[in-house]
């Protein structure tokens, strides 16, 4: 009998703190909505509808992403006339440095998104910078492994949306 309830509680502890586990390639993007640096709301299955999108979880403390932000602001202006969108979703601040006017000092091209943490936690994105690479149809194609360089970072993030393109 102990055994039983010991296996029934270990069971039910297990299925409560179970997560999903962090979306990877091949994986679909969930809808969201979040606030532009400008105020105005963003649905993202709407203002992504048929085209390829990317994704970078970003803070404005982070030195990485401060290394990596205007590697992916070229492949964005190199790109964008193709109809790709690029979405800044800013986590984690420490409330020291506003990301409105980070983005304005930086002179970055593509859309701020305010206050994703929730979005984030959706991704399973654990630190920053995390970038996502998303096909037409809502498909994962890339997410930036960890400790990856900028270069390359910024080389896989353009071959994927070349390929996602051509499809």
């Amino acid at each position: 009998m102990r055994a039983l309830v010991f296996s029934l509680l270990f069971l039910c502890f297990f299925t409560v703190n179970a997560t999903e586990p962090p979306l990877g390639v091949g994986k679909t993007v969930p809808d969201w909505t979040l606030t532009t640096g400008a105020g105005e709301p963003l649905n993202y299955y709407e203002d992504s509808d048929g085209k390829v999108s990317v994704i970078i979880f970003w803070a404005t403390w982070c030195p990485y992403c401060r290394s990596l932000m205007p590697h992916l602001d070229l492949v964005y202006r190199k790109y964008r006339s193709k109809g790709v969108k690029f979405y800044a979703i800013d986590i984690l601040e420490d409330g020291k440095i506003d990301p409105v006017k980070y983005f304005e000092v930086k002179e970055l091209q593509y859309t701020l998104l305010l206050e994703g943490d929730a979005i984030a936690e959706q991704f399973g994105v654990k630190g920053t910078p995390a970038v996502f690479v998303i096909d037409k149809e809502k498909n994962i194609t890339y997410k930036r492994p960890t400790g990856t360089s900028d270069i390359m970072v910024k080389q896989n993030v353009g071959l994927k949306i070349k390929q996602a393109l051509s499809k």
